[in-house]
Protein backbone atom coordinates (compact mmCIF):
# COMPACT_ATOMS: atom_id res chain seq x y z
CA UNK A 1 0.00 0.00 0.00
CA UNK A 2 1.26 3.45 -0.90
CA UNK A 3 2.08 5.98 1.76
CA UNK A 4 -0.54 8.68 2.04
CA UNK A 5 0.79 12.23 2.13
CA UNK A 6 -1.86 14.93 1.96
CA UNK A 7 -0.66 18.52 1.83
CA UNK A 8 -1.84 21.93 0.74
CA UNK A 9 -4.86 24.10 1.39
CA UNK A 10 -8.13 24.30 -0.48
CA UNK A 11 -10.99 26.72 0.00
CA UNK A 12 -14.33 25.07 -0.59
CA UNK A 13 -17.94 25.93 0.20
CA UNK A 14 -20.86 24.21 1.81
CA UNK A 15 -23.75 24.33 -0.64
CA UNK A 16 -27.40 24.89 0.39
CA UNK A 17 -27.95 21.09 0.46
CA UNK A 18 -25.08 20.76 2.99
CA UNK A 19 -22.71 19.17 0.49
CA UNK A 20 -19.08 19.88 -0.18
CA UNK A 21 -17.26 19.17 -3.40
CA UNK A 22 -13.99 17.35 -2.77
CA UNK A 23 -11.47 19.08 -5.08
CA UNK A 24 -10.36 17.02 -8.09
CA UNK A 25 -6.71 17.27 -6.97
CA UNK A 26 -7.64 15.52 -3.71
CA UNK A 27 -9.82 12.91 -5.41
CA UNK A 28 -6.92 11.98 -7.69
CA UNK A 29 -4.68 11.07 -4.75
CA UNK A 30 -7.24 9.26 -2.63
CA UNK A 31 -6.26 5.60 -2.26
CA UNK A 32 -8.29 3.32 -4.54
CA UNK A 33 -8.81 0.98 -1.57
CA UNK A 34 -10.99 3.66 0.05
CA UNK A 35 -13.60 3.11 -2.67
CA UNK A 36 -14.76 6.74 -2.50
CA UNK A 37 -15.46 6.53 1.22
CA UNK A 38 -14.37 9.29 3.58
CA UNK A 39 -14.61 9.27 7.35
CA UNK A 40 -15.27 12.52 9.18
CA UNK A 41 -14.70 12.77 12.92
CA UNK A 42 -13.99 15.21 15.72
CA UNK A 43 -10.51 16.63 15.39
CA UNK A 44 -8.40 18.76 17.67
CA UNK A 45 -8.40 22.52 18.29
CA UNK A 46 -11.80 22.96 16.64
CA UNK A 47 -11.37 21.20 13.32
CA UNK A 48 -12.92 18.05 11.87
CA UNK A 49 -10.67 15.30 10.55
CA UNK A 50 -11.39 13.73 7.16
CA UNK A 51 -9.73 10.36 6.57
CA UNK A 52 -9.81 8.21 3.44
CA UNK A 53 -11.69 5.02 4.34
CA UNK A 54 -8.59 2.82 4.19
CA UNK A 55 -6.61 5.16 6.47
CA UNK A 56 -9.48 5.20 8.98
CA UNK A 57 -9.47 1.40 8.97
CA UNK A 58 -5.72 1.38 9.64
CA UNK A 59 -6.16 3.88 12.48
CA UNK A 60 -9.03 2.03 14.16
CA UNK A 61 -7.05 -1.21 14.01
CA UNK A 62 -4.30 0.57 15.95
CA UNK A 63 -6.81 1.99 18.43
CA UNK A 64 -8.09 -1.53 19.10
CA UNK A 65 -4.65 -2.45 20.44
CA UNK A 66 -4.90 0.13 23.24
CA UNK A 67 -5.75 -0.95 26.78
CA UNK A 68 -9.54 -0.72 27.08
CA UNK A 69 -9.21 -0.97 30.88
CA UNK A 70 -7.74 2.56 30.84
CA UNK A 71 -10.46 5.19 31.30
CA UNK A 72 -8.63 7.75 29.13
CA UNK A 73 -8.48 5.24 26.27
CA UNK A 74 -12.19 4.47 26.60
CA UNK A 75 -13.11 8.15 26.72
CA UNK A 76 -10.92 9.00 23.73
CA UNK A 77 -12.45 6.18 21.67
CA UNK A 78 -15.97 7.20 22.71
CA UNK A 79 -15.46 10.75 21.50
CA UNK A 80 -13.18 10.13 18.52
CA UNK A 81 -14.72 6.97 17.08
CA UNK A 82 -18.21 7.68 18.39
CA UNK A 83 -18.40 10.95 16.47
CA UNK A 84 -17.22 9.41 13.19
CA UNK A 85 -19.38 9.37 10.06
CA UNK A 86 -18.48 7.33 6.98
CA UNK A 87 -19.72 9.03 3.85
CA UNK A 88 -19.41 8.04 0.19
CA UNK A 89 -18.65 10.58 -2.49
CA UNK A 90 -21.14 10.77 -5.31
CA UNK A 91 -20.06 10.50 -8.96
CA UNK A 92 -19.27 14.23 -9.03
CA UNK A 93 -17.05 14.12 -5.94
CA UNK A 94 -19.62 15.63 -3.61
CA UNK A 95 -20.14 14.60 0.00
CA UNK A 96 -23.27 15.28 2.03
CA UNK A 97 -22.12 16.41 5.48
CA UNK A 98 -24.30 15.36 8.40
CA UNK A 99 -25.38 18.10 10.79
CA UNK A 100 -23.14 16.88 13.67
CA UNK A 101 -20.05 17.29 11.45
CA UNK A 102 -21.13 20.78 10.38
CA UNK A 103 -21.66 21.72 14.03
CA UNK A 104 -18.31 20.22 15.13
CA UNK A 105 -16.41 22.36 12.61
CA UNK A 106 -18.73 25.34 13.15
CA UNK A 107 -18.88 25.88 9.40
CA UNK A 108 -21.43 28.17 7.83
CA UNK A 109 -20.50 28.35 4.17
CA UNK A 110 -16.75 28.68 3.69
CA UNK A 111 -14.46 25.79 4.60
CA UNK A 112 -10.69 25.49 4.66
CA UNK A 113 -9.43 21.99 3.82
CA UNK A 114 -5.88 21.61 5.01
CA UNK A 115 -3.66 18.60 4.29
CA UNK A 116 -2.23 16.92 7.36
CA UNK A 117 -0.19 13.94 6.08
CA UNK A 118 -2.60 10.99 6.45
CA UNK A 119 -5.79 13.05 6.69
CA UNK A 120 -7.36 16.40 5.93
CA UNK A 121 -8.55 18.95 8.45
CA UNK A 122 -11.79 20.86 7.84
CA UNK A 123 -11.77 24.29 9.43
CA UNK A 124 -14.03 27.27 9.65
CA UNK A 125 -11.49 29.71 8.08
CA UNK A 126 -12.20 32.42 10.66
CA UNK A 127 -11.74 30.02 13.57
CA UNK A 128 -8.50 28.74 12.04
CA UNK A 129 -7.08 32.27 11.81
CA UNK A 130 -8.22 33.00 15.37
CA UNK A 131 -6.57 29.79 16.54
CA UNK A 132 -3.27 30.68 14.86
CA UNK A 133 -3.30 34.25 16.15
CA UNK A 134 -4.47 33.59 19.71
CA UNK A 135 -1.93 30.80 20.17
CA UNK A 136 0.87 32.69 18.42
CA UNK A 137 1.37 29.77 16.02
CA UNK A 138 4.36 30.58 13.83
CA UNK A 139 6.46 28.04 11.99
CA UNK A 140 9.69 29.63 13.25
CA UNK A 141 8.64 29.24 16.89
CA UNK A 142 7.52 25.66 16.35
CA UNK A 143 10.75 24.73 14.58
CA UNK A 144 12.75 26.00 17.55
CA UNK A 145 10.64 24.01 20.03
CA UNK A 146 10.51 20.66 18.21
CA UNK A 147 13.51 18.37 18.30
CA UNK A 148 14.03 17.36 14.68
CA UNK A 149 17.50 15.87 15.23
CA UNK A 150 16.32 12.26 14.88
CA UNK A 151 14.89 13.07 11.46
CA UNK A 152 18.11 14.54 10.19
CA UNK A 153 20.57 12.16 11.82
CA UNK A 154 23.54 11.51 9.55
CA UNK A 155 24.46 7.96 8.80
CA UNK A 156 28.21 7.48 8.70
Amino acid sequence: MATIEFSGEYKITLDPKKRINIPAAIRKILPAESDGKLVFTKGFEGCVFMFPGIEWKRLTELLMTLNSFDLNVRNFIRVFVGSAHTISMDSQGRVLLPEPIIEMADVKKDILLQGSLNKWELWNPELYQTYLTSNNIKIENLAEQINFSALFKREE
